[in-house]
């Protein structure tokens, strides 16, 4: 992963695709070791998209380029989302979409929006969108995430019951973590453990930890009967040192 990147808003309230700058880097998951790795960016500005792979994106062992941008120097530009980053959103034919927006506290439909809280993931590949932190008018950084393992640290959903939403999550590192001992876990005020930070954002709240202060607040905490890897949206933000 490279350095942290902010990404500067140009107002608040509208959607990336009206008008604000949103920005993120493209995560690939080696298939064997399971380590990820950065290998492009997506931009999304005044309506346009971009992408192009990183510098270091060939040197980025087992990777290949994705057959939709086939060429690892090109930048590629268009005036819609490119469809290898639309497919990975919900259909809105799907009669459950609507409840699939609640779930991701959406109140509208905003592909870019809904790919920044998501991660973009699919059981189809290894690819992941991870959102650079938004620099608020109000002169926060914010940054929103659905909490990965909630299904393995709470099965019974016995912690996450016991969660409001606005209630503060600790961020705790665990470095006992045989799988990444980068790994950081998301307590509530009672100490139990209700979700990690999904790996593909460990270097970005990392860094945002040492720069700034940070805060995790439970936003959205969805009923028992939802999806795991969509039960607990989390909202950082993270403010001036004094």
């Amino acid at each position: 992963m490279t350095a942290l990147q902010i990404t500067a808003t140009r107002g608040s309230g509208p959607p990336a695709t009206a008008g604000r700058e949103r920005a993120f880097a493209v995560v690939w998951q080696h298939p064997t070791t399971r380590i990820f790795a950065r290998v492009g960016r997506l931009v999304v500005r005044d309506g346009t998209y971009e992408f192009r792979y990183d510098d270091r994106g060939a040197d980025v062992e087992g990777f290949e380029a994705f057959l939709a941008f086939p060429d690892l120097r090109r930048t590629y530009r268009s005036e819609e989302l490119f469809p290898f980053f639309r497919n990975r959103v919900l259909s809105a034919r799907r009669p459950d979409y609507p409840v699939y927006l609640e779930r991701l506290g959406l109140q509208a439909s905003d592909p870019v929006e809904i790919l920044a809280r998501s991660g973009g993931g699919r059981a189809t590949d290894t690819v992941h969108l991870a959102p650079e932190p938004v620099l608020t008018p109000d002169g926060f950084v914010e940054l929103r995430f659905l909490a990965s393992g909630v299904r393995h640290l709470d099965p019974d959903g016995t912690h996450l019951r016991a969660i409001s939403e606005g209630d503060v999550l600790a961020v705790r590192d665990r470095e006992d973590n045989e799988v990444n001992p980068l790994a950081l876990v998301l307590d509530s005020a009672s100490g139990a453990p209700v979700g990690w930070v999904p790996d593909y954002l460990l270097d970005t709240v990392r860094g945002l930890r040492e720069s700034y202060r940070i805060e995790v607040v439970a936003e959205v905490v969805n009923p028992p009967d939802t999806p795991a890897h969509l039960r607990l949206l989390c909202q950082l933000r993270a403010y001036p040192r004094p």
